[in-house]
């Protein structure tokens, strides 16, 4: 910006500083002029009456035209300069509009990353912690049902019981922060009546209250129909092709669902032929015997314990693991599973969605997760949208490979929402770009003041040269007239010299004394009128175009007739003035150059030998 402003103001007052054009006239104008001056009488009253008419040498109309191209010059150079300020403010709008930009963006994207950063850091954490909890609770499935594979390998099932079942449940419970669990033994259709009688027999042996359950029907195994008439909605399932029935619970007695056959409810069903499937995958061969065979259901909302999954693990028997005796029966609490939320999480959701279709929503605040509902109309914005950036971060809770082929696989990801970036949007961005844009702004107060200053300057220096040019004009013009006078009583007076040295017959080579100094008044007074034409020539040499005058010159006689104008200078302080010259090359030596430039150099070597040759000293022209 520096450079700009200064190429602006190079562009303003390069014109003070232009050098003049030498621009040679054509050489046949000057041999001509050569041939007529040879052609004329050398007379000095001729040569007068020439000098003072060149004093006229400059018209009015060569002036004018000469000021009107210098205005037209200077007005295309104004306009370039108000150009190059236009488009220096230009680009100064510019650079403050993107560095606004820029900064914007800048800490805009920083802000962006860092939120990143801390999201996918603090939801990776979550979702590991998430699948700990979950693994931790279906460990209890794997924990009774090998306490039940082992200490009853030999025993008659369906007919079999864990004494103190509540109790041993309940210290598994603790020990994994597990849920509800159930013990159901497999029976068969021949065996209902008999199991029937065991059971309740079982209940009145270990103390169980009276009437426990029992249904409207009276004892026996039960399913669950919401459109009979009797009070409990329960019949006596005397015709399924399979029996669950809950034997054991670990709420003891106080467990309402005490003889209820599993297999009738359509959720518990398509859990229980999942592990069916795994246990038929494996008799094939297709599956490995380190695969549990348990197998998820699908997510209902539970009054207490919010969207419960229910579980189910295969019992077998060691001798062999392809045939199910009976099945451990729990429950998945998911906001127990989310029970310790991380306060980082404030902001964000979690959705539970599951390949059997399930999708569960929560906002996290303070700490916990709050229900929002169960649908895909209540997931986040960010959730929805395809490619959107930050989409969120997932993990599978019950990987492949672990629990059965058919089970339903559940997911959890965390989502940030609006809030969460909102905690993470700050004004530095807006801060940044004002800032760069005020930067800008008194960059360009300074620079508009520093370019007033040096326009002031400019125009004073200007208003100043205009001055020492009309003071030239002016002067110049003022000593013509004298100068005129001057030429032309020089003129007449060598005239009436001449005359009287032919009338009194005087005879001599060399001429006399008053002619010499006549001669010497004329010459110094052509070098005036020499210096007169310089100062009235000002105004090409402003605008360029001064012309050198060439033509052919005697460079000895030019230079002897200009230091003999010295002479007299030279004796009033006693200076003896010597010519010594080599002539080695011919005297009439010639050479094309501009006659009064050459005699401007000449005089001025003379004129300073001559100011600082001491008195009575010698001074020494030479040559080669």
């Amino acid at each position: 910006l520096f450079c700009s402003l200064q190429l602006i103001h190079k562009l303003e007052s390069n014109h003070q500083h232009q050098a003049p054009k030498l621009i040679p006239r054509n050489n046949a104008n000057n041999n001509h002029k050569s041939k007529v001056s040879a052609m004329l009488p050398r007379k000095l009253s001729w040569q007068g009456a020439t000098h003072a008419s060149s004093l006229s040498s400059l018209p009015s109309s060569s002036t004018s035209s000469i000021r009107k191209k210098e205005q037209a010059k200077q007005s295309r150079l104004a306009r370039g300069v108000w150009s190059g300020r236009v488009l220096f403010i230009f680009i100064l709008a510019s650079t403050g509009a993107f560095l606004g930009w820029g900064a914007h963006h800048v800490l805009s994207n920083a802000e962006m990353e860092m939120m990143e950063q801390q999201f996918h850091v603090v939801a990776r954490g979550a979702l590991i912690k998430f699948q700990r909890n979950f693994l931790r609770k279906t460990e209890a499935f794997a924990i009774l049902q090998k306490m039940f594979e082992n200490s009853f390998a030999d025993a008659p099932w369906p007919y079999v019981t864990m004494t103190g079942f509540p109790q041993v449940v309940s210290s598994i419970i603790q020990a994994v922060d597990g849920c509800a669990m159930a013990y159901m033994p497999v029976v068969r259709s021949d065996q209902v009546e008999e199991f029937e009688n065991f059971a309740y027999g079982w209940y009145n042996e270990s103390g169980y209250p009276e009437g426990l359950a029992h249904s409207s029907f009276g004892k026996g195994v039960w399913g669950s129909d919401k459109t009979l008439n009797n009070t409990d909605k329960r019949y006596h399932d005397t015709e399924s092709d399979y029996y669950t029935p809950v034997l054991q619970h670990s709420a003891g007695a106080l467990q309402k669902f005490l003889m209820m056959n599993f297999w009738t409810n359509p959720s518990e069903r398509a859990s229980i032929n999942a592990t069916l499937q795994c246990i038929e995958s494996r008799k094939l061969g297709h599956t490995e015997d380190n695969v549990q065979c348990t197998s998820l259901g699908d997510t209902f909302l539970c009054p207490k314990r919010g969207p419960t999954s229910l579980g189910t693990q295969a019992i077998v028997l060691p001798q062999d693991n392809t045939t199910v005796v009976g099945y451990i029966h729990s429950s998945v609490s998911w906001e127990w599973i989310m029970f310790e939320v991380d306060e980082n999480l404030n902001g964000m959701s979690i959705v539970l969605t599951s390949d059997h279709g399930d999708a569960w929503t929560w906002n996290v605040e303070n700490a916990t997760a709050v229900l929002q509902g169960g649908g895909e109309e209540y997931f986040p914005q960010a959730y929805m949208m395809e490619g959107m950036h930050m989409r969120g971060e997932s993990l599978v809770m019950n990987p492949p490979g672990v629990y059965s082929v058919n089970s339903a696989e559940f997911t959890i990801t965390v989502v940030p929402t609006e809030v969460f970036c909102e905690s993470y949007s700050t004004k530095n961005p807006i801060v940044g770009m004002v800032g760069a844009v005020l930067i800008i702004i008194m960059t360009s107060f300074f620079f508009g003041v520093y370019d007033w200053l040096v326009r002031k300057e400019s125009n004073a220096r200007q208003e100043l040269l205009v001055a020492k040019r009309e003071f030239m004009r002016f002067i110049s013009h003022e000593v013509r007239t004298p100068l005129n006078s001057v030429c032309m009583g020089l003129a007449l007076l060598e005239e009436e010299l001449k005359e009287k040295e032919e009338a009194s017959s005087i005879a001599n080579s060399q001429e006399s004394e008053e002619t010499l100094l006549l001669h010497s008044i004329q010459r110094n007074t052509q070098s005036a009128v020499d210096v007169l034409n310089d100062l009235l020539n000002y105004d090409k040499v402003e605008a360029g175009s001064l012309s050198l005058e060439l033509e052919l010159v005697n460079v000895w006689d030019l230079i002897a007739k200009t230091v003999s104008e010295f002479k007299l200078s030279a004796q009033s302080k006693g200076i003896d003035l010597v010519e010594e010259i080599n002539w080695k090359a011919p005297k009439r030596l010639q050479a094309v150059a501009d006659p009064i430039r050459l005699v401007q150099v000449v005089r001025n070597l003379v004129s300073n030998a001559i100011k600082f040759t001491p008195k009575k000293g010698k001074m020494v022209q030479s040559g080669i």
